[in-house]
């Protein structure tokens, strides 16, 4: 019994203070993806299935590959990656906020896979990125971080936002709908019996 009420006070506790800003809840939803997608990362580099780290894709666009084996460079290509995925995560959010948050994690992965092609894909084929990637473990890895951030994004963002953030499901609107046709009918029904009632007068 008290493990329940204090699994209650924590879940009022969590829910109090809930967001409404868009531009915090993208980006602090983007923040914890790019988070978990580096730890991601760091796990396959250390396992030798991926070449580098975010941090050293990053910094080259920036600076020379050799120049990130230095620890403030390193640092810097970091920060960079961190900011790039905190930002990206605005318009994820936007897609919520377009779409509601029913199937929440398949929409984080499509998006997560958007980005993969978009800024992986496409950044080492225009050569944005002066570090290369050369085999198709880094590759297969990379697009496993991608979903890995559309995850942990979109859920992040689903837990900080206000129900108000999302439009309602159709299903919800009709279920409100319906619920408010009803009331209705009690009210007209009421009303009517109550106007058609027999006056009976005491002399």
């Amino acid at each position: 019994m008290k493990l329940s009420d204090n699994l209650t006070q924590v879940v009022r506790f969590l829910s109090i203070g809930k967001m409404k800003d868009s531009i915090p809840i993208g980006f602090l939803g983007g923040l914890a993806g790019t988070i978990f997608m580096d730890l991601s990362n760091i796990m396959f580099k250390k396992m030798g299935l991926s070449e580098k780290t975010y941090a050293q894709y990053a910094g080259s666009v920036v600076m020379k590959p050799f120049r990130l084996f230095f620890g403030a460079n390193k640092l810097l290509g970091q920060i960079l990656h961190l900011v790039t995925g905190s930002i990206i995560g605005i318009p994820l959010l936007a897609i919520l906020k377009k779409t509601g948050k029913d199937n929440y994690l398949f929409k984080g992965a499509v998006f997560g896979t958007f980005t993969w092609e978009l800024l992986y894909s496409f950044g080492l084929r225009y050569k944005v990125f002066r570090a290369e990637a050369h085999t198709t473990g880094t590759h297969f890895t990379t697009l496993i971080d991608n979903l890995i951030y559309g995850f942990v994004s979109s859920a992040t963002m689903v837990f900080l936002a206000d129900d108000s953030v999302f439009p309602k499901s159709p299903v919800k609107r009709a279920e409100n709908t319906l619920e408010s046709e009803i009331i209705e009918v009690r009210d007209s029904s009421s009303e009517s019996t109550y106007e058609y009632q027999p006056e009976v007068r005491f002399h």
